[in-house]
Protein backbone atom coordinates (compact mmCIF):
# COMPACT_ATOMS: atom_id res chain seq x y z
CA UNK A 1 0.00 0.00 0.00
CA UNK A 2 1.48 3.99 -0.90
CA UNK A 3 2.19 5.73 1.62
CA UNK A 4 0.56 8.71 -0.90
CA UNK A 5 -2.64 6.63 -1.23
CA UNK A 6 -5.02 10.31 0.40
CA UNK A 7 -7.15 7.83 2.52
CA UNK A 8 -4.17 6.28 4.03
CA UNK A 9 -3.71 7.54 7.54
CA UNK A 10 -0.31 5.15 9.33
CA UNK A 11 -0.57 5.26 13.11
CA UNK A 12 2.41 4.77 15.49
CA UNK A 13 1.58 4.05 18.81
CA UNK A 14 3.48 3.00 21.69
CA UNK A 15 5.71 6.06 22.77
CA UNK A 16 6.29 6.57 26.05
CA UNK A 17 7.74 10.22 26.03
CA UNK A 18 9.90 12.41 23.46
CA UNK A 19 12.72 11.05 24.43
CA UNK A 20 11.68 7.93 23.47
CA UNK A 21 10.94 9.44 20.14
CA UNK A 22 14.17 10.25 19.39
CA UNK A 23 15.73 6.82 20.09
CA UNK A 24 13.02 5.81 17.89
CA UNK A 25 14.19 7.97 15.08
CA UNK A 26 17.36 7.49 14.85
CA UNK A 27 16.92 3.27 15.60
CA UNK A 28 15.18 3.95 12.11
CA UNK A 29 11.64 2.32 13.82
CA UNK A 30 9.39 5.81 12.72
CA UNK A 31 10.42 5.15 8.99
CA UNK A 32 6.86 4.70 8.43
CA UNK A 33 6.08 8.11 10.05
CA UNK A 34 8.82 10.29 8.82
CA UNK A 35 9.93 7.97 5.83
CA UNK A 36 7.44 9.27 3.05
CA UNK A 37 9.12 12.66 3.49
CA UNK A 38 12.06 10.86 1.39
CA UNK A 39 10.05 10.31 -1.51
CA UNK A 40 8.32 13.76 -1.47
CA UNK A 41 11.03 15.96 -1.67
CA UNK A 42 13.31 16.03 -4.01
CA UNK A 43 16.48 18.38 -4.44
CA UNK A 44 16.35 22.11 -5.34
CA UNK A 45 12.70 22.44 -3.77
CA UNK A 46 11.73 24.94 -1.30
CA UNK A 47 9.99 22.93 2.16
CA UNK A 48 7.99 24.37 4.28
CA UNK A 49 7.02 23.14 7.73
CA UNK A 50 4.42 24.10 9.81
CA UNK A 51 4.05 23.40 13.24
CA UNK A 52 1.79 24.55 16.13
CA UNK A 53 3.42 27.33 17.79
CA UNK A 54 0.07 28.93 18.74
CA UNK A 55 1.51 29.90 22.53
CA UNK A 56 4.63 29.56 24.57
CA UNK A 57 3.03 27.82 27.27
CA UNK A 58 -0.69 26.56 29.10
CA UNK A 59 -2.90 30.16 29.52
CA UNK A 60 -3.11 28.65 33.22
CA UNK A 61 0.07 26.97 34.00
CA UNK A 62 2.73 28.79 32.04
CA UNK A 63 5.71 26.49 32.66
CA UNK A 64 3.61 23.61 30.83
CA UNK A 65 3.60 23.51 26.96
CA UNK A 66 3.70 19.90 25.95
CA UNK A 67 -0.07 19.70 25.25
CA UNK A 68 0.18 23.16 24.20
CA UNK A 69 1.98 23.64 20.97
CA UNK A 70 4.07 20.53 18.43
CA UNK A 71 6.90 19.16 19.97
CA UNK A 72 10.88 20.61 19.02
CA UNK A 73 11.95 16.47 18.61
CA UNK A 74 8.67 16.11 16.09
CA UNK A 75 10.15 19.24 14.19
CA UNK A 76 13.42 17.83 14.34
CA UNK A 77 13.04 14.59 12.83
CA UNK A 78 10.90 15.83 9.72
CA UNK A 79 13.09 18.73 9.37
CA UNK A 80 16.43 15.82 8.76
CA UNK A 81 14.29 14.09 6.82
CA UNK A 82 13.79 17.02 4.51
CA UNK A 83 17.51 18.05 4.60
CA UNK A 84 18.43 14.32 3.52
CA UNK A 85 16.19 14.35 0.68
CA UNK A 86 17.13 18.07 -0.67
CA UNK A 87 20.77 16.73 -0.65
CA UNK A 88 22.54 20.02 -0.17
CA UNK A 89 20.29 22.20 -2.75
CA UNK A 90 16.98 24.05 -2.13
CA UNK A 91 15.48 25.95 1.19
CA UNK A 92 13.89 25.27 4.26
CA UNK A 93 11.24 27.65 6.54
CA UNK A 94 10.05 26.71 9.31
CA UNK A 95 7.07 28.94 9.74
CA UNK A 96 4.00 30.13 11.85
CA UNK A 97 2.02 33.27 13.22
CA UNK A 98 0.81 32.39 16.75
CA UNK A 99 -1.60 34.13 18.30
CA UNK A 100 -1.40 37.69 18.50
CA UNK A 101 -0.36 38.05 21.96
CA UNK A 102 1.67 35.19 21.98
CA UNK A 103 5.84 36.00 22.65
CA UNK A 104 7.76 34.50 19.90
CA UNK A 105 10.67 34.66 21.71
CA UNK A 106 10.18 32.40 24.42
CA UNK A 107 8.19 29.96 22.23
CA UNK A 108 11.96 29.79 20.45
CA UNK A 109 13.68 29.56 23.69
CA UNK A 110 12.13 27.09 25.45
CA UNK A 111 11.74 24.61 22.24
CA UNK A 112 15.19 25.98 20.77
CA UNK A 113 13.80 25.36 17.25
CA UNK A 114 16.00 28.39 16.28
CA UNK A 115 19.22 27.40 17.48
CA UNK A 116 18.10 23.85 16.39
CA UNK A 117 17.42 24.91 12.60
CA UNK A 118 20.32 26.58 12.60
CA UNK A 119 22.56 24.12 13.42
CA UNK A 120 21.05 21.50 11.15
CA UNK A 121 21.26 24.41 8.20
CA UNK A 122 24.76 24.63 9.25
CA UNK A 123 25.43 20.51 8.90
CA UNK A 124 23.64 20.04 5.72
CA UNK A 125 24.75 23.05 3.81
CA UNK A 126 21.63 24.42 3.30
CA UNK A 127 19.46 27.66 4.42
CA UNK A 128 16.68 27.10 7.39
CA UNK A 129 15.09 30.04 9.10
CA UNK A 130 12.46 29.97 11.87
CA UNK A 131 9.92 32.87 11.00
CA UNK A 132 6.94 34.55 12.67
CA UNK A 133 4.80 35.37 10.09
CA UNK A 134 2.78 37.84 12.32
CA UNK A 135 2.99 41.65 11.46
CA UNK A 136 1.30 42.80 14.66
CA UNK A 137 1.96 41.46 18.22
CA UNK A 138 0.08 42.53 20.92
CA UNK A 139 -0.22 42.91 24.78
CA UNK A 140 -3.34 41.87 26.47
CA UNK A 141 -4.35 42.28 30.25
CA UNK A 142 -7.57 40.95 31.20
CA UNK A 143 -8.02 39.77 27.67
CA UNK A 144 -8.12 42.83 26.65
CA UNK A 145 -5.86 44.22 23.70
CA UNK A 146 -4.00 47.50 25.19
CA UNK A 147 -0.75 48.26 23.25
CA UNK A 148 0.13 46.43 19.08
CA UNK A 149 3.67 46.55 17.94
CA UNK A 150 4.43 45.89 14.00
CA UNK A 151 6.98 43.88 13.54
CA UNK A 152 8.81 41.90 10.10
CA UNK A 153 6.42 39.21 9.44
CA UNK A 154 6.64 37.26 6.35
CA UNK A 155 10.09 38.32 4.55
CA UNK A 156 8.37 37.39 1.13
CA UNK A 157 5.37 39.38 2.29
CA UNK A 158 1.37 38.44 1.77
CA UNK A 159 -1.08 37.97 -1.00
CA UNK A 160 -5.12 38.78 -0.82
CA UNK A 161 -6.54 35.84 -2.48
CA UNK A 162 -10.70 36.32 -2.70
CA UNK A 163 -12.66 32.95 -3.24
CA UNK A 164 -15.69 34.40 -4.40
CA UNK A 165 -18.38 32.30 -4.95
CA UNK A 166 -15.92 29.50 -4.20
CA UNK A 167 -15.99 30.23 -0.24
CA UNK A 168 -17.71 28.43 2.27
CA UNK A 169 -19.38 31.87 3.25
CA UNK A 170 -21.77 32.33 -0.08
CA UNK A 171 -24.55 31.14 1.64
CA UNK A 172 -24.23 31.99 5.19
CA UNK A 173 -26.81 35.07 5.15
CA UNK A 174 -26.07 37.04 8.31
CA UNK A 175 -22.58 38.14 7.95
CA UNK A 176 -22.07 40.17 11.21
CA UNK A 177 -18.59 38.54 11.74
CA UNK A 178 -15.56 38.84 14.43
CA UNK A 179 -12.25 38.35 13.37
CA UNK A 180 -9.25 38.51 15.66
CA UNK A 181 -9.62 41.13 17.28
CA UNK A 182 -12.43 44.48 17.90
CA UNK A 183 -11.98 46.03 14.36
CA UNK A 184 -14.97 44.09 12.73
CA UNK A 185 -15.59 46.88 9.78
CA UNK A 186 -12.00 45.57 8.99
CA UNK A 187 -13.58 41.74 9.17
CA UNK A 188 -16.68 43.37 7.08
CA UNK A 189 -14.09 44.45 4.46
CA UNK A 190 -12.71 41.43 3.78
CA UNK A 191 -16.03 39.29 3.85
CA UNK A 192 -19.36 40.50 2.84
CA UNK A 193 -21.97 39.65 0.09
CA UNK A 194 -19.30 40.45 -3.27
CA UNK A 195 -16.28 39.54 -1.29
CA UNK A 196 -14.45 36.72 0.57
CA UNK A 197 -10.61 37.50 0.77
CA UNK A 198 -7.94 36.44 2.76
CA UNK A 199 -4.61 37.91 3.60
CA UNK A 200 -1.95 34.69 2.93
CA UNK A 201 1.26 33.76 3.58
CA UNK A 202 3.67 34.37 0.54
CA UNK A 203 6.53 32.40 2.23
CA UNK A 204 4.22 29.74 2.08
CA UNK A 205 2.74 29.72 -1.01
CA UNK A 206 6.26 29.68 -2.55
CA UNK A 207 6.45 26.53 -1.07
CA UNK A 208 7.27 23.17 -3.77
CA UNK A 209 6.83 20.93 -0.64
CA UNK A 210 4.55 21.85 2.67
CA UNK A 211 5.04 19.60 5.73
CA UNK A 212 2.11 19.92 7.98
CA UNK A 213 2.92 18.79 11.92
CA UNK A 214 -0.20 19.84 14.03
CA UNK A 215 -0.69 19.29 17.99
CA UNK A 216 -3.47 16.69 18.30
CA UNK A 217 -6.18 18.48 20.89
CA UNK A 218 -9.22 20.06 21.43
CA UNK A 219 -10.57 23.67 20.58
CA UNK A 220 -13.05 26.01 21.92
CA UNK A 221 -14.37 26.89 18.42
CA UNK A 222 -13.83 24.13 16.00
CA UNK A 223 -14.19 21.10 18.47
CA UNK A 224 -10.79 19.62 17.83
CA UNK A 225 -7.62 20.99 16.25
CA UNK A 226 -5.47 19.16 14.00
CA UNK A 227 -4.33 19.15 9.80
CA UNK A 228 -7.45 21.36 8.84
CA UNK A 229 -7.10 24.02 11.86
CA UNK A 230 -3.38 24.28 11.46
CA UNK A 231 -3.29 26.13 8.16
CA UNK A 232 -4.78 29.25 10.07
CA UNK A 233 -1.29 29.90 11.11
CA UNK A 234 -0.74 31.06 7.50
CA UNK A 235 -3.19 33.34 7.28
CA UNK A 236 -1.21 36.81 7.76
CA UNK A 237 -4.31 39.56 8.82
CA UNK A 238 -6.37 37.71 11.18
CA UNK A 239 -9.07 39.97 11.10
CA UNK A 240 -9.37 38.21 7.35
CA UNK A 241 -10.36 35.37 9.09
CA UNK A 242 -13.80 34.94 10.58
CA UNK A 243 -14.06 33.43 14.54
CA UNK A 244 -17.55 33.86 15.18
CA UNK A 245 -21.10 35.67 13.90
CA UNK A 246 -22.07 38.62 16.45
CA UNK A 247 -25.23 37.58 18.30
CA UNK A 248 -27.32 34.82 19.68
CA UNK A 249 -28.67 31.99 17.47
CA UNK A 250 -32.00 33.88 17.61
CA UNK A 251 -30.14 37.24 15.74
CA UNK A 252 -28.36 34.47 13.38
CA UNK A 253 -25.20 34.50 15.50
CA UNK A 254 -23.19 32.07 17.16
CA UNK A 255 -21.18 34.40 19.75
CA UNK A 256 -23.55 32.71 22.56
CA UNK A 257 -25.52 29.12 22.48
CA UNK A 258 -28.66 31.51 23.86
CA UNK A 259 -30.11 34.51 24.37
CA UNK A 260 -30.20 35.89 27.97
CA UNK A 261 -30.01 39.17 30.26
CA UNK A 262 -26.14 38.51 31.00
CA UNK A 263 -25.28 37.52 27.01
CA UNK A 264 -27.30 40.93 25.87
CA UNK A 265 -25.54 43.05 28.77
CA UNK A 266 -22.08 41.92 27.57
CA UNK A 267 -22.93 41.59 23.86
CA UNK A 268 -24.43 45.21 23.80
CA UNK A 269 -20.44 46.07 26.19
CA UNK A 270 -18.36 44.31 23.77
CA UNK A 271 -20.28 46.51 20.66
CA UNK A 272 -19.30 49.49 22.98
CA UNK A 273 -15.91 48.65 23.82
CA UNK A 274 -15.08 46.99 20.94
CA UNK A 275 -15.27 50.26 18.62
CA UNK A 276 -12.98 52.57 21.58
CA UNK A 277 -10.58 49.40 21.33
CA UNK A 278 -10.25 49.01 17.61
CA UNK A 279 -8.20 51.83 18.29
CA UNK A 280 -5.39 50.12 20.17
CA UNK A 281 -4.76 53.07 22.11
CA UNK A 282 -3.42 52.25 25.88
CA UNK A 283 -4.90 55.29 27.25
CA UNK A 284 -8.35 53.61 26.58
CA UNK A 285 -7.44 50.15 26.47
CA UNK A 286 -6.06 50.24 30.19
CA UNK A 287 -9.14 51.50 31.75
CA UNK A 288 -11.09 49.08 30.02
CA UNK A 289 -9.11 46.41 30.76
CA UNK A 290 -9.34 46.95 34.74
CA UNK A 291 -13.08 47.81 34.54
CA UNK A 292 -13.38 44.54 32.38
CA UNK A 293 -11.81 42.74 34.99
CA UNK A 294 -14.28 44.49 38.22
CA UNK A 295 -17.55 43.46 36.28
CA UNK A 296 -16.40 40.34 35.21
CA UNK A 297 -17.86 38.56 38.05
CA UNK A 298 -20.86 40.69 38.45
CA UNK A 299 -21.96 39.63 34.18
CA UNK A 300 -20.54 36.02 34.78
CA UNK A 301 -17.57 36.44 32.74
CA UNK A 302 -16.09 32.97 33.45
CA UNK A 303 -14.51 30.46 31.74
CA UNK A 304 -17.01 28.22 32.27
CA UNK A 305 -19.60 30.58 30.25
CA UNK A 306 -19.74 29.60 26.46
CA UNK A 307 -18.78 32.93 24.83
CA UNK A 308 -17.39 34.00 21.72
CA UNK A 309 -18.18 31.29 19.68
CA UNK A 310 -16.66 28.25 22.24
CA UNK A 311 -19.48 25.96 21.29
CA UNK A 312 -20.34 23.04 19.19
CA UNK A 313 -23.08 25.73 17.37
CA UNK A 314 -19.48 27.88 16.42
CA UNK A 315 -20.87 28.16 12.29
CA UNK A 316 -18.15 30.60 11.10
CA UNK A 317 -14.65 29.00 11.88
CA UNK A 318 -15.19 25.93 10.08
CA UNK A 319 -15.71 28.18 6.93
CA UNK A 320 -12.62 30.06 6.98
CA UNK A 321 -10.29 26.58 7.80
CA UNK A 322 -12.20 24.85 5.23
CA UNK A 323 -11.10 28.08 2.93
CA UNK A 324 -7.75 28.27 4.53
CA UNK A 325 -6.94 24.83 3.12
CA UNK A 326 -8.07 25.16 -0.57
CA UNK A 327 -5.68 28.25 -0.86
CA UNK A 328 -3.44 26.28 0.81
CA UNK A 329 -3.36 23.06 -1.85
CA UNK A 330 -5.05 25.12 -4.94
CA UNK A 331 -3.05 28.46 -4.70
CA UNK A 332 -0.22 29.15 -7.23
CA UNK A 333 2.90 31.01 -5.64
CA UNK A 334 1.16 34.62 -6.53
CA UNK A 335 -2.10 34.13 -5.06
CA UNK A 336 -3.82 32.59 -8.09
CA UNK A 337 -6.87 29.50 -7.64
CA UNK A 338 -5.62 26.58 -10.45
CA UNK A 339 -7.58 23.71 -11.05
CA UNK A 340 -5.25 20.98 -9.78
CA UNK A 341 -3.31 21.32 -6.45
CA UNK A 342 -0.27 23.02 -6.57
CA UNK A 343 2.38 21.65 -3.96
CA UNK A 344 2.80 18.40 -2.24
CA UNK A 345 1.48 17.83 0.69
CA UNK A 346 2.30 15.93 3.86
CA UNK A 347 1.30 15.53 7.27
CA UNK A 348 2.75 14.16 11.09
CA UNK A 349 0.31 14.71 13.89
CA UNK A 350 1.92 15.01 17.33
CA UNK A 351 -0.26 13.25 19.26
CA UNK A 352 2.46 11.58 21.87
CA UNK A 353 0.96 14.26 24.65
CA UNK A 354 -2.28 15.67 23.75
CA UNK A 355 -4.39 18.07 24.77
CA UNK A 356 -7.91 17.93 26.32
CA UNK A 357 -11.01 19.99 28.16
CA UNK A 358 -10.37 23.58 27.69
CA UNK A 359 -8.21 23.43 24.42
CA UNK A 360 -6.69 25.16 22.90
CA UNK A 361 -4.51 27.55 25.03
CA UNK A 362 -5.53 25.52 28.37
CA UNK A 363 -5.72 21.82 27.62
CA UNK A 364 -5.00 19.32 29.82
CA UNK A 365 -2.38 16.88 29.17
CA UNK A 366 -3.39 13.06 28.12
CA UNK A 367 -0.38 11.06 27.04
CA UNK A 368 -1.27 9.21 24.27
CA UNK A 369 2.45 7.60 22.97
CA UNK A 370 0.91 8.28 19.12
CA UNK A 371 2.12 9.73 16.10
CA UNK A 372 0.07 9.38 12.90
CA UNK A 373 0.67 10.83 9.61
CA UNK A 374 -0.21 11.34 5.84
CA UNK A 375 -0.94 12.97 2.75
CA UNK A 376 -4.66 14.38 2.83
CA UNK A 377 -6.10 16.72 5.90
CA UNK A 378 -9.34 15.56 5.85
CA UNK A 379 -8.40 11.99 6.04
CA UNK A 380 -5.89 12.89 8.62
CA UNK A 381 -8.57 14.90 10.62
CA UNK A 382 -11.01 12.33 10.67
CA UNK A 383 -8.67 9.54 12.01
CA UNK A 384 -7.99 11.99 14.92
CA UNK A 385 -11.54 12.22 15.89
CA UNK A 386 -12.25 8.40 15.70
CA UNK A 387 -9.24 8.20 18.18
CA UNK A 388 -10.27 10.73 20.41
CA UNK A 389 -13.55 9.45 20.62
CA UNK A 390 -15.42 11.70 18.34
CA UNK A 391 -17.81 11.60 15.93
CA UNK A 392 -16.50 13.28 12.56
CA UNK A 393 -20.40 14.21 12.06
CA UNK A 394 -20.04 16.39 14.74
CA UNK A 395 -17.00 18.40 13.47
CA UNK A 396 -18.06 21.22 11.00
CA UNK A 397 -14.66 21.82 9.15
CA UNK A 398 -14.64 17.14 8.68
CA UNK A 399 -18.02 17.47 7.51
CA UNK A 400 -17.69 20.06 4.34
CA UNK A 401 -13.95 19.29 4.37
CA UNK A 402 -15.27 15.86 2.70
CA UNK A 403 -17.50 18.18 0.40
CA UNK A 404 -15.99 21.59 0.01
CA UNK A 405 -17.27 24.29 -2.40
CA UNK A 406 -15.36 24.56 -5.59
CA UNK A 407 -12.84 22.71 -4.75
CA UNK A 408 -11.80 19.19 -3.78
CA UNK A 409 -9.93 18.53 -0.35
CA UNK A 410 -10.15 14.59 -0.30
CA UNK A 411 -11.79 12.69 -3.37
CA UNK A 412 -13.16 9.98 -1.38
CA UNK A 413 -15.79 9.09 1.10
CA UNK A 414 -15.58 8.56 4.79
CA UNK A 415 -15.77 5.16 4.80
CA UNK A 416 -12.84 4.51 2.32
CA UNK A 417 -10.44 6.24 5.02
CA UNK A 418 -8.13 3.95 6.50
CA UNK A 419 -6.24 3.53 9.51
CA UNK A 420 -2.90 1.60 9.18
CA UNK A 421 -0.97 0.11 11.96
CA UNK A 422 -1.21 -1.97 15.10
CA UNK A 423 -5.04 -3.91 16.22
CA UNK A 424 -6.88 -2.47 17.99
CA UNK A 425 -6.96 0.67 16.47
CA UNK A 426 -6.30 -0.07 12.50
CA UNK A 427 -8.76 -0.34 9.70
CA UNK A 428 -12.03 1.31 7.25
CA UNK A 429 -12.60 4.11 10.11
CA UNK A 430 -16.89 3.48 9.95
CA UNK A 431 -15.67 -0.05 10.76
CA UNK A 432 -13.84 0.37 13.55
CA UNK A 433 -15.00 -0.32 17.19
CA UNK A 434 -15.28 2.45 18.94
CA UNK A 435 -15.01 1.32 22.38
CA UNK A 436 -10.92 1.03 21.19
CA UNK A 437 -10.95 5.06 20.88
CA UNK A 438 -9.29 7.23 23.37
CA UNK A 439 -12.13 9.39 25.07
CA UNK A 440 -10.88 12.57 25.30
CA UNK A 441 -13.19 14.61 27.64
CA UNK A 442 -14.57 17.41 25.12
CA UNK A 443 -14.47 21.69 25.55
CA UNK A 444 -17.36 22.28 28.07
CA UNK A 445 -18.72 23.75 25.05
CA UNK A 446 -18.62 20.91 23.10
CA UNK A 447 -19.43 18.41 25.58
CA UNK A 448 -22.80 16.30 25.03
CA UNK A 449 -22.59 17.19 21.29
CA UNK A 450 -19.63 15.79 19.72
CA UNK A 451 -19.10 12.54 21.81
CA UNK A 452 -19.07 9.12 20.12
CA UNK A 453 -21.94 6.97 21.66
CA UNK A 454 -21.28 3.44 21.51
CA UNK A 455 -23.59 0.33 21.44
CA UNK A 456 -22.96 -2.89 23.06
CA UNK A 457 -21.18 -3.79 19.58
CA UNK A 458 -19.39 -1.17 19.28
CA UNK A 459 -21.04 0.29 16.34
CA UNK A 460 -20.82 3.92 16.85
CA UNK A 461 -23.55 7.00 17.06
CA UNK A 462 -22.82 10.72 17.09
CA UNK A 463 -23.64 13.20 19.20
CA UNK A 464 -25.95 16.18 17.92
CA UNK A 465 -25.66 15.97 14.10
CA UNK A 466 -27.37 18.84 13.07
CA UNK A 467 -24.70 20.06 10.18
Amino acid sequence: MSCFDETVVRLHEGLRDYSQVRIAYEAGDLDDIFGPIRELVTPGDKVVLKPNLVKEGHLFAPNEWEQVITHPVIVECALREVLEALQGEGEVVVADAPQADSDWTEIMRRTGLDAMASQLGQEYGISVTCIDLREECWIARNGVVVSARKQQGDPLGYVSIDLGSKSEFVDKLVKNYYGADYDTEETRRYHNEKNNIYVFSRSVLAADVFINLPKMKTHKLAGMTGCLKNIVGACIVKNSLPHHTLGAPSEGGDQFAEESNRSNTEGALKKIGGRLLSYKNPLISYPIAFAKKLMGKSLGMTGEVVRNGSWHGNDTIWRAVVDLNKILLYADGEGVMRDTPQRRYYAIVDGVVAGEGTGPLAPDRKETGMLFAGQNPVALDASQAWLMGFDYRCIPSIVHGLSSRGYTLLGAEYSAIELVGAAPRCGRLGELDSRNSLGFRPHFGWAGNVEQRTSDDGVSSGGDKSL
